[in-house]
C-alpha cells in the first residue's frame, strides 16, 4: 500500500485575496476562497524557491505535485468571506486599428478602469481572519522533498495583494484510510459520484465550481480559461461558511474514501 503523508496549514490573510473566475469577464467576481489549484502552486512556487528553478521549472513540479495529490480541503476557522468589486485602473493590452497598446503617443487609450472582483475575510473574534488546509499526499520522490518551511514560506494565496502568513503546519503520516463509510466533515468536498450528501447538519454551506489539481497532467497543457470555457476537468465543491464565532458547519456524506488526519475528517474524490 502506498504511504501517505498530510499536512494541516493555518493560514491567516492580512484582509481577503483576489482569486477571479477566468473566462467571464473583465469584470469578473473572485471565489469565496483560494481554490485548491491556487494553494497547491503557492507551494510549489515556494519548493521552486527554494531550490533556484525556473518559473517553467516551477510549473513541472506544480503538475507533480498534483499529480502525488490525494485530497485537499479546507475550511474557516474565524472568518467568513464578503465578495465584492472596485474599481481599478489597468494596463490596456490589445490591437486596435491596427495600433497596438499600450502606446506611449496614446496614453488615454492605453489604460482602462473595469470593476475587479475581491474576497474580504472578515474576522469574527479579535485574531486577522484564518483558514485551514489539510493536504494529503502519496508519498514518493516529489513529496518526500516537502519540508514545513516550505509552507511556512508561503506568503501569498492569488494575486501579489493577497498577503498571507503561514502561522502553523502539522505532518502526519499516520494517516488513517477508511472506504465505504459515512462519516461528518466540516471541510470542503467534492461532489462527485463517489460523494453523496446525506444531511447538513449545521449551516452554512455554499457551492464552488473549481479545476479538479488531479487533472492537470502537464503544465503546457494546463489553461484555466479553455478548461473553464469547455467545463472540463472541473468539479463542483460544497463549501463550508461561518454564520458566527460558535458555530461550526458540519455535514453527514455518504463517500467512497475519506482520510482521518489527526482529528480532521477529509473526503476523498
Amino acid at each position: 500500500m502506498t504511504k501517505l503523508i498530510g499536512y494541516i496549514i493555518d493560514v491567516e490573510f492580512v484582509w481577503g485575496f483576489q482569486a477571479r473566475v477566468v473566462g467571464l469577464s473583465k469584470t469578473n467576481p473572485s471565489y469565496l476562497y483560494p481554490p485548491p489549484t491556487t494553494f497547491i502552486g503557492a507551494l510549489a512556487s515556494s519548493i521552486a524557491k527554494r531550490k533556484y528553478l525556473g518559473e517553467k521549472e516551477g510549473r513541472e513540479l506544480m503538475v507533480k505535485l498534483c499529480k502525488s495529490l490525494e485530497a485537499i480541503a479546507f475550511r474557516p476557522l474565524n472568518c467568513i468571506p464578503i465578495r465584492y468589486e472596485d474599481i481599478n485602473r489597468i494596463i490596456t493590452i490589445k490591437v486596435a486599428g491596427g495600433i497596438k497598446y499600450p502606446n506611449p503617443k496614446k496614453v488615454r487609450e492605453s489604460f482602462d478602469s473595469p470593476a475587479r472582483g475581491k474576497t474580504s475575510l472578515i474576522s469574527l473574534d479579535e485574531n486577522p481572519p484564518c483558514i485551514r488546509y489539510a493536504v494529503i499526499f502519496k508519498e514518493d520522490k516529489v513529496t518526500r522533498d516537502i519540508n514545513k518551511e516550505d509552507f511556512y514560506s508561503i506568503n501569498r494565496l492569488g494575486s501579489k495583494e493577497s498577503v498571507v502568513s503561514v502561522i502553523d503546519v502539522m505532518e502526519h503520516d499516520d494517516i488513517e484510510i477508511i472506504n465505504n463509510s459515512r462519516e461528518i466533515t466540516s471541510y470542503s468536498f467534492p461532489l462527485t459520484s463517489n460523494n453523496v450528501l446525506k444531511k447538513i447538519i449545521s449551516p452554512k454551506w455554499e457551492y464552488e465550481i473549481y479545476i479538479d489539481p488531479r487533472t492537470i497532467h502537464a503544465s503546457a497543457s494546463y489553461n484555466p480559461l479553455e478548461i473553464y470555457r469547455k467545463f472540463s476537468h472541473v468539479k463542483i465543491f460544497r463549501i463550508p461558511v461561518l454564520t458566527d464565532i460558535l458555530s461550526k458547519p458540519q455535514v453527514y456524506v455518504e463517500c467512497k474514501t475519506c482520510y482521518k488526519i489527526g482529528r480532521e475528517v477529509i473526503i476523498g474524490w
